[in-house]
């Protein structure tokens, strides 16, 4: 999971495809993950829980972004291991976690959420 949020943060398609279960691909792939790319600045990751087995796991974790605005993606995704790799198979989305000002802000800085990105 990590690996694919730190690929949308530096822009690298190419990962982001390969990570992609070859059965979830679709021809717009890389157009949609360029205009993604383009609209997004990704702010920060918090996981929030995973559970893994041999072959599958299941990561539940927030992102932090800003479009025109500040949001988050709440979403448990489902990865499954073929062959030695890992692949992103899908994503059940979750309502957004509510954040209180003094909690520490989510971008990493140390700061409480109103002294440093106030949503």
């Amino acid at each position: 999971m990590r690996s694919r949020y730190s690929a949308f943060v530096v822009g690298d398609i190419g990962y982001l495809i390969k990570t992609l279960h070859p059965d979830k691909r679709q021809v717009d792939d890389e157009v949609v993950l360029r205009q993604t790319i383009e609209q997004t600045r990704w702010l920060g990751l918090k996981i929030i829980a995973h559970k893994s087995a041999e072959n599958n796991a299941t990561v539940e974790f927030i992102a932090f972004y800003q479009d025109d605005v500040i949001g988050q993606l709440h979403e448990r995704s489902h990865f499954i291991k073929q062959n030695g790799q890992w692949f992103y198979v899908d994503g059940e989305m979750l309502p957004a976690v509510k954040l209180s000002r003094n909690d520490l802000c989510f971008c990493g800085s140390g700061k409480k959420l109103k002294k440093c990105h106030s949503v």
